[in-house]
């Protein structure tokens, strides 16, 4: 298992106060070392050569060339007060991308292991096609997605999404498509709006759009149930040779945003839960992608949870 990092996310300046600062990429860090596992992190400094290809392919085609421009020039905000930017935002966010694909390929491509944990900022599942919303710029999870299935040997892809905040961007970017099957569980109403059970898919991706909304406050009962009941059958029906994780960890009983009562453990437990389901499936193989968690002791004690999940055999 390996888990990688790249020192430019912390150019992304997001301002004093705000929840998703460079305090949290330490949170992240502090987790792996209390799992023990500093000597799988993978501090690159390179992004992968397919990343602006496939970033255009996943956005409209002008919208990298603004979010550019707009931190060159030293625009504060960029589409929505949801989202502050600096001067190197733009690298940050591509370099997210460069480097989730690079975790891909070696997983998928070059086959050098079979689990990796991406640690990048600024995250990426609310960013739709041609619009930043809720802190994220370009939609990593799905631009990994995208990459994945040109490869031959992939021909379906399992993105399942536990951030606490519906990922809207990465639903629409796939809601017309049956090779991308998108499942999120997340809490409802609340930010960013969608996510309702009976958003299921659209024409040729109908039934490929599973939504598990939950109300407020609710803990690792109801979490550990769905992903029994709900989420294992629906990939043990799927077949995916790809599972894609978008690992938010907001939803920690700790989190100032999410409102729920989920601790650690249940992030450990969901990861094992897809281990096994990638064992048969994928061939043991998982991507998971750090999405939200804003509590600086519950990310860290989550992403160890998480992490030592994912490096058991």
């Amino acid at each position: 298992m390996l888990i990688y990092t790249n020192p430019v996310f912390r150019r992304h300046h997001t301002g004093i106060g705000h929840p998703e600062s460079i305090d949290r990429l330490d949170s992240a860090l502090e987790g792996i070392n209390r799992a023990g596992l500093s000597s799988s992190l993978v501090e690159t400094a390179t992004v992968s050569a397919e990343t602006d290809r496939i970033i255009a392919k996943v956005h409209s085609a002008d919208y990298a060339a603004q979010l550019d421009a707009a931190a060159a020039s030293g625009q504060r905000l960029f589409h929505s007060m949801d989202n502050p930017i600096s001067s190197g935002s733009y690298a940050a966010a591509r370099a997210a991308v460069g480097v989730a694909l690079e975790a891909a390929d070696e997983i998928w491509i070059r086959k050098r292991t079979e689990r990796a944990f991406v640690i990048a900022r600024p995250p990426g599942h609310h960013a739709e096609r041609a619009a930043a919303m809720g802190f994220c710029f370009f939609n990593t999870i799905a631009c990994v997605a995208e990459y994945l299935r040109e490869q031959k040997e992939i021909e379906r892809v399992m993105i399942f999404d536990w951030d606490v905040h519906h990922g809207n961007g990465t639903q629409h970017l796939f809601e017309e498509r049956d090779d991308v099957y998108y499942i999120s569980t997340h809490r409802y109403p609340f930010y960013p709006g969608t996510g309702a059970e009976d958003e299921i898919g659209i024409g040729r991706g109908q039934g490929f759009t599973r939504n598990i909304p939950f109300s407020g406050g609710v803990g690792d009962r109801e979490y550990l149930a769905a992903v029994e009941q709900d989420v294992i059958p629906i990939i043990d029906e799927y077949r995916p040779q790809a599972l894609l994780i978008s690992a938010g960890f907001d939803s920690h009983y700790r989190d100032p945003l999410g409102g729920m009562r989920v601790t650690e453990h249940a992030f450990g437990e969901m990861t094992r839960r897809m281990n096994e389901v990638a064992a048969r499936h994928c061939q043991g193989r998982v991507l998971t992608l750090l999405e939200g968690g804003y509590d600086p002791e519950g990310l860290a004690n989550s992403v160890a949870e998480h992490v030592t999940a994912l490096a058991e055999s």
